[in-house]
């Protein structure tokens, strides 16, 4: 999997001298409204329901990123469910979606930085690795890697994840959505599904304690997911530049201490 960390010595002092030398984008918005998923995926958003004191490294790279881009907008920050987070986008109440993985029916409402015909994977935020999960005592579902054997009904799988098209055309399973990581959780543990998919980092929050006992995660992993910050169709159109100066920093907060920080453009 490949991880991204976030460098914070002397960070306020480094951001302060950054801005002083930026230039800010012609098209600066007056405001931005950033949603983040109301469940914990540690270290990058933690919490629930909030913003917290301490809120995880994805909330402060998008933080500083819209700082470094030497525009001050007022920004607010809120916790959604992602569903929630798509009819807010609709109806124009927010403006950016850290954490979301590229998808072809996103894209009528959301921008990503593209090259061709996918996002840019030199702009990536996140990777995360996808696995599949069954009960813990359920040795019927058997997974090579290529090869799914031994399951009922469908495979699980959450709206937090990569669309289901990606996943039915990499595997061609039967597939039942949920809108969470916890739903499709209870659903496998009531018996109503054999096997779930679901990124690592999303189900980890899920699986602590004794309910982690319960469970049985097979290897190796089915997909990796990669995930951007993509903004609001319109807002994209009205504050272009804006949006390409805050992907590139949002990108190189990401990777700070990094020699891939280079790579940001």
């Amino acid at each position: 999997m490949l991880n991204f960390v976030v460098k914070t010595s002397g960070a306020a002092l480094l951001l302060f001298c950054c801005l002083a030398a930026s230039a800010a984008p012609a098209d600066c918005p007056a405001r931005v409204r950033v949603s983040f998923p109301n469940f914990e995926f540690a270290p990058y958003v933690l919490g629930t329901d909030r913003i917290e004191t301490s809120p995880g490294q994805l909330v402060e790279w998008t933080r500083n990123a819209i700082a470094l881009t030497g525009c001050r907008p007022a920004v607010t920050m809120k916790r959604r469910p992602a569903n929630r987070q798509l009819i807010e986008l609709q109806l124009g109440l927010l403006d950016i979606l850290p954490g979301f993985a590229y998808a072809d029916h996103l894209a009528n409402q959301l921008a990503f930085p593209m090259r061709g015909a996918g996002a840019d994977p030199a702009l990536v935020v996140i990777a995360d690795e996808l696995s599949l999960f069954v009960r813990a005592g359920d040795q019927r579902v058997r997974w090579d890697g290529k090869a799914l054997a031994g399951f009922q009904h469908a495979v699980g799988m959450s709206t937090v994840g990569p669309a289901p098209n990606r996943v039915y055309d990499a595997y061609h399973w039967p597939l039942e959505v949920a809108s969470t990581p916890s739903e499709n959780l209870r659903k496998l543990m009531a018996g109503r599904l054999d096997v779930i998919l679901e990124p690592n980092m999303m189900l980890a929050p899920c699986l602590r304690g004794a309910g982690g006992k319960a469970v049985r995660k097979l290897s190796p992993p089915a997909l990796v997911t990669n995930r951007y910050a993509p903004v609001a169709k319109p807002f994209a159109a009205a504050h272009p530049e804006f949006t390409r100066v805050f992907w590139r920093e949002l990108c190189k907060q990401a990777r700070a201490g990094t020699p891939a920080q280079r790579d940001c453009h």
